[in-house]
């Protein structure tokens, strides 16, 4: 490495001359990487609680879906029951209230299944965001560690 005429490194190799090297401050450098890495791991460490409450998500997500799934098998239960001779006027008002219960359910597995879908959608953007924060972090370890290697704290 080569001293420019102002005293500041400069790195050679570019195309056109040299790149000046910043002058970095060892008493005001160090602390603001010690800073930073307690930054760095309070983040990570509130990174893998996100993972966890987006696993929990996952799992309430699944049973959502099941929910959505097990009450259109109701609805279809319901519906079979249409299917038999109902020739008394009590036997008529049951058929005629489970045919109501039937579209409230038919309804109902169709609201789940749709906030299961929308919530899974949630779940991957979730994810894409957790893997950039995760990339993040691991940039700011790299650049500390750089640091720590060339002994500049």
């Amino acid at each position: 490495m080569t001293v420019s005429s102002g005293g500041v490194p400069a790195a050679h190799g570019l195309v056109g001359g040299t790149l000046p090297l910043p002058n970095i401050d060892p008493d005001v450098w160090c602390p603001a990487v010690g800073s930073g890495l307690d930054l760095v791991f309070g983040d990570e460490q509130q990174l893998r609680l996100l993972e966890a409450a987006v696993a929990q998500l996952y799992q309430v997500v699944e049973e959502l879906r099941l929910v959505g799934t097990g009450t259109r098998g109701v609805a279809e239960s319901v519906h079979s029951l249409s299917f038999l001779d109902w020739r008394s006027p009590a036997g008529a008002a049951f058929l005629d209230r489970s045919d109501r219960l039937r579209g409230r359910a038919a309804d109902l597995a169709e609201l789940a299944e749709e906030s299961a879908v929308l919530a899974r959608v949630a779940i991957d953007e979730l994810h894409v965001r957790i893997g950039q924060l995760r990339s993040s972090i691991n940039t700011v370890k790299a650049t500390v560690a750089s640091a720590a290697t060339l002994g500049m704290c």
